[in-house]
């Protein structure tokens, strides 16, 4: 189709059908479906997803980008230690590059929420930085904010499985936040 475009999927399983129980129950898939038909996916996401694994060569008019929890997780007693400026730089080192190869894409990004299990102070204070990180590095490349971490909490229960992973439920409030956020004034 001559006039299609493209919209592309970046991130982790925070995006992914896998935990929903249902084929295209993802976020992303979920939110390419309410764009229509004249859109086409370039789906790159995947499960265990982190900030150095995410591909920095797609073009798309939709950018979406679900990253970071895996890389809190697998380094946390470092983040915990050190504090997440090193996360901070390579989230915004990543964003830098998926501008410079988007120029003028709708750059959609989400934020972490957090686990069903609660956190240790230390752990929420980390998850909190990291957030606020992500919100500075959006509007430092004029990305548009999804807000996951707002939406979720308190609600994890019902929008978590295995306590980490989106359920249907989950995934379909991310892609309202993506759809939200494609409509929105900055």
């Amino acid at each position: 189709m001559a006039n299609e475009r493209i919209y592309l999927a970046l991130g982790d399983s925070m995006s992914i059908d896998d935990y929903t129980g249902v084929k295209g129950g993802g976020a992303v898939n979920q939110f390419f479906r309410s764009l229509g038909s004249d859109w086409s996916l370039d789906d790159r996401t995947f499960d265990g997803c982190q900030m150095a694994g995410v591909p920095r060569d797609g073009v798309g008019d939709i950018v979406t980008l679900t990253i970071g929890g895996n890389d809190l997780l697998w380094n946390k007693e470092e983040y915990l230690r050190e504090g997440v400026a090193d996360f901070a730089a390579e989230h915004l080192a990543l964003l830098r590059a998926l501008r410079k190869q988007n120029p003028t894409s709708l750059l959609i990004v989400g934020d972490i929420y957090g686990p069903a299990a609660p956190l240790t102070d230390a752990e929420a204070h980390g998850l909190a930085h990291a957030n606020q990180a992500i919100h500075e590095n959006c509007r430092e490349v004029g990305a548009r904010l999804a807000t996951i971490h707002e939406a979720f909490q308190g609600r994890e229960d019902s929008l978590l499985c295995l306590g980490i992973e989106p359920t249907l439920k989950g995934a379909e409030v991310i892609a309202g936040l993506f759809a939200d956020a494609m409509t929105r004034e900055r």
